[in-house]
C-alpha cells in the first residue's frame, strides 16, 4: 500500500509551456490527500522558488536543493550542507567567471555572473535572475547546490577542479552541484523516517537524471514522458509527459485513483 508519494516539480509537476500545475493533476492530489496518502515535493529548486506550488496545494513536506535541504511546516528536518573543501573548488572555479554559477544557500540565492543560458533557464522556470555577487561570499556561508552552467562539452572546466563535488545533469546547459554524500534518495529518507513510512510504501515522480537515485530508490519510480531513455530503462513505470497529466496516468496504472 502505497502512503507516500514524492513529486519533482520542474517537467513533473509544473509544464514547462505554461508554469502551471494542470487541474487534473490537482484534482487527483487531492484525491490522493482525501485517502490519506502524504504527498511531498521533491525539487532541485531553492525554497524561495516554490512560492507557486505552495499557494495551489498544501503539500505536507519539502525535499528541496536535490534532497539537501528538507521541511515540513517551520520545521527544517534534514540540512546536508557541502564540505568545505568542495565550497573552495567551486568557488575557485567560477572566480574567474570561467562559467556562470548559482549558489544555494538555505535562505539566500546568488549567481557569480549571468549569461544567456542563465537567462533563458530562469526564463523557462518564471523566476527572476538572482543577485549577482562575488562567489568569495560562498565560503563564509553554507552552500546546500549550485547550478553550474555548463554544457557536456565543457563540464570540463568544473569536474576537472573539482574532485570533492557530485553532479547531477536534467538540462543540456547546466549541472546540479551537490555534495558527495547528498541526492534527493537521502532527502527522501529523511522525510519518511519523520513520518515513520517505509521505503517500500513510497512512490516518487521525476523526469531527470538528478530524480534517478529517488526513483530507484522508492518502492515504485515512475518515469515522465520528457526523461531519457536511461531514467526510463531504470524506472519502474514510464508514464506520459507532464503536458499530458503523466501522473494521473500512472495513478490509474497503479490503482490509486
Amino acid at each position: 500500500m502505497i502512503k507516500a508519494i514524492f513529486l519533482d516539480v520542474d517537467g513533473t509537476l509544473v509544464s514547462f509551456q505554461t508554469h502551471r500545475v494542470s487541474q487534473a493533476v490537482l484534482s487527483a492530489l487531492n484525491q490522493l490527500h482525501r485517502q490519506g496518502i502524504k504527498l511531498f515535493v521533491s525539487t532541485g529548486r531553492h525554497p524561495q522558488m516554490l512560492s507557486y506550488i505552495r499557494s495551489v496545494f498544501p503539500f505536507d513536506g519539502w525535499v528541496t536543493l536535490s534532497g539537501q535541504y528538507c521541511y515540513c511546516g517551520d520545521q527544517v528536518i534534514h540540512r546536508n550542507p557541502m564540505d568545505r573543501s568542495a565550497v573552495e573548488e567551486l568557488v575557485e572555479a567560477t572566480r574567474t567567471d570561467a562559467f556562470s554559477c548559482i549558489y544555494l544557500e538555505g535562505k539566500e540565492i546568488y549567481i557569480n555572473y549571468a549569461d544567456e543560458h542563465t537567462q533563458a533557464f530562469m526564463k523557462d522556470l518564471d523566476l527572476p535572475l538572482p543577485p549577482v555577487q562575488d562567489p568569495s561570499r560562498a565560503l563564509k556561508g553554507e552552500i546546500y547546490q549550485a547550478i553550474a552552467f555548463l554544457s557536456r562539452d565543457n563540464e570540463g572546466l568544473l569536474l576537472d577542479k573539482a574532485p570533492h563535488l557530485k553532479t547531477t545533469r536534467w538540462h543540456p546547459y547546466f549541472l546540479d552541484v551537490i555534495p558527495s554524500s547528498g541526492g534527493k534518495d537521502k532527502g527522501m529518507d529523511a522525510v519518511l523516517d519523520y513520518f515513520h513510512i517505509p521505503r517500500e510504501q513510497s512512490m516518487a515522480f521525476g523526469d531527470g537524471e538528478n530524480d534517478l537515485s529517488m526513483l530507484l530508490h522508492a518502492g515504485i519510480g515512475v518515469a515522465m514522458g520528457s526523461a531519457s531513455d536511461q531514467v526510463k530503462a531504470q524506472a519502474d513505470y514510464a508514464t506520459g509527459s507532464v503536458d499530458e497529466d503523466g501522473i494521473v496516468t500512472a495513478l490509474q496504472h497503479y490503482g490509486l485513483l
